[in-house]
């Protein structure tokens, strides 16, 4: 009998202390009737024999061993693998709430629907932040049809906090039926955003809980922490591809509009995480012609000239001007402030 839920675990180069905390949060959840999917994703680590080590205690638990795809890929091979009646990612770094697959499932049957929905909360060194949902979304309301279309538009807006592939509950035969996969040819962060694009894009039924059992454990060290000239690559191949995928969907001039808006986001981190962070070694001009570099590609010079202060804080506002009157200096000060910012949250 295949089991109720198949929880896919992607791992590379996962520190082993949060690593045995995500296994042990999914071996400790209070729905028995589940399989454990642990893809080592050609980690030149321990991680593999660690994985191997809990497979070795615990029948629920698959280990899958492949050569390095990224993370898109390996959830992937996740998804081939899995036999539950349900589909659930967790980061190798992260970690489930105890009650998280009862409830969820629980929910998902009760409503009949295609995805489940819920909250993440970001785990610092010394606190622990819940993300609000309570402006975008309905506490236990079931979106069909054409309200599925707000959770694409959502998908794109960086505050909603809805566009990743974990924190869901998602009918496996949904996927399949719908050809819905991750991308393997995408990576570093946007990869998880296009396939939320993709997913909202198919489905018929959607609900939403204000629940925060999703624990997102904030790793510096994370490939979505890591930002670079290869990683910016990456995500703007990531953008083009959005770019050309909602032009199919009735409510496209909306997903334009929130695009353009996540884009700004990007022109932020890319600045302040990036090329002025304090921890960049390059030399300033190296940076600094980097950042030009980045600015003028087409993509980011097209979201310039159409996006909309959607969501956009004071602070981000302030970069963005920077940004466009090309200010380093003043960029340069408030990267400064915004590592300032981390060590007071006790980032680990």
């Amino acid at each position: 009998m295949n089991p109720k839920v198949s929880i896919i675990v992607p791992i590379y180069k996962v520190p082993e202390q949060y690593m045995r905390k995500c296994i042990e949060s999914l071996q400790q959840q209070s729905l028995n009737d589940i399989e454990i999917i642990l893809v080592d994703d050609g980690s030149p680590d321990n991680c593999g024999a660690i994985c191997d080590s809990y497979k070795s205690q615990d029948a629920r638990i698959v280990v899958i061993h492949k050569e390095n795809g990224g993370l898109a890929a390996a959830r992937n091979t996740g998804v081939e693998a899995a036999k539950g009646e349900w589909i659930t990612f967790v980061d190798g770094d992260d970690w489930l709430d105890r009650m998280a697959c009862e409830k969820a499932v629980s929910a998902g049957e009760k409503t009949q629907v295609d995805i489940v929905c819920w909250g993440y909360a970001k785990d610092y060194k010394n606190k622990s932040q819940n993300y609000e949902y309570g402006k975008y979304f309905q506490n236990g309301k079931v979106y069909e049809g054409t309200e599925c279309a707000y959770f694409q538009e959502m998908a794109l807006n960086f505050d909603s906090h809805i566009s990743t592939a974990y924190a869901k509950l998602i009918k496996r035969d949904f996927l399949v039926k719908n050809n819905v996969s991750h991308d393997g040819n995408l990576r570093q962060g946007w990869e998880g955003i296009e396939f939320c694009v993709r997913l909202f894009g198919a489905a018929s039924k959607i609900l939403f809980l204000e629940e925060w059992w999703y624990h997102y454990t904030y790793n510096p060290q994370s490939i979505s922490n890591v930002r670079g000239e290869k990683n910016n690559a990456y995500v703007l191949g990531c953008i083009e591809k959005i770019s050309n995928e909602i032009e199919a969907y009735p409510n496209k001039e909306e997903l334009k509009k929130w695009l353009n808006n996540r884009i700004m986001y990007l022109v932020v981190a890319t600045a302040i995480s990036g090329y002025f962070n304090p921890a960049n070694q390059e030399p300033y001009a190296t940076r600094k012609k980097q950042f030009d570099k980045f600015l003028d590609t087409p993509t980011i010079k097209k979201a310039f000239c159409n996006y909309e202060n959607r969501t956009l804080s004071t602070q981000r506002k302030v970069v963005i001007f920077c940004a466009k009157k090309r200010l380093y200096f003043i960029l340069e000060m408030l990267g400064k402030l915004r590592m300032a910012q981390k060590k007071t949250y006790g980032a680990k």
